[in-house]
């Protein structure tokens, strides 16, 4: 049984990340296609899961929720709260498991936690980064009208080589 449904989506929801979730985000962070956009360099078990459930996901100034195509677990969004309380801003991470990818589910989730960091939360800005090169990716924030705002140039090590990292960004007044 998956947690709570917190926002709904047309096609997807957004549900609240329980103990229960924890066998499959070890098995989503370790999957090769989602590791390698992420920067996971060692395995991740079910102790370091719970760890991160206890220490992360259960913080009050972030919120995490799992994508969900009706009951089950397609991947994880988070809402990142960065910065100081005045500036207002927060990053969104996401990922699917691979099994998820092409179905629009991705880009359901971003403009689902994009509104309510808007509306709800009352951010100023929301922004997003993706490796050069994960297209995909990319082609969700520019969807959902999001400005690339810049490049960090060999910003990460990934597959043997270091990698840029393209930020893109969004402001209150530019969603509405």
């Amino acid at each position: 049984m998956v947690g709570t449904t917190f926002l709904d989506g047309e096609n997807i929801n957004l549900r609240t990340i329980e103990e229960e979730d924890l066998e499959f985000l070890r098995n989503g962070v370790n999957h090769p296609e989602v590791r390698v956009y992420m920067g996971n360099r060692v395995p991740q078990n079910l102790e370091t899961e719970q760890e991160f459930f206890d220490n992360i996901l259960s913080n009050d100034e972030d919120v995490h929720l799992l994508i969900c195509k009706d009951e089950e677990r397609a991947g994880i969004i988070s809402l990142t709260q960065k910065g100081d309380k005045p500036e207002k801003m927060a990053e969104i991470g996401i990922w699917l498991h691979p099994k998820h990818h092409g179905k629009g589910y991705g880009t359901e989730a971003s403009e689902l936690i994009t509104d309510y960091a808007f509306k709800q939360l009352n951010y100023h800005k929301v922004y997003a980064r993706a490796y050069d090169g994960n297209t995909p990716s990319q082609r969700i924030w520019e969807k959902l009208g999001f400005t690339e705002e810049g490049t960090l140039r060999h910003h990460t090590y990934t597959q043997g080589e270091h990698k840029d990292v393209v930020y893109y960004g969004i402001l209150k007044g530019e969603w509405e």
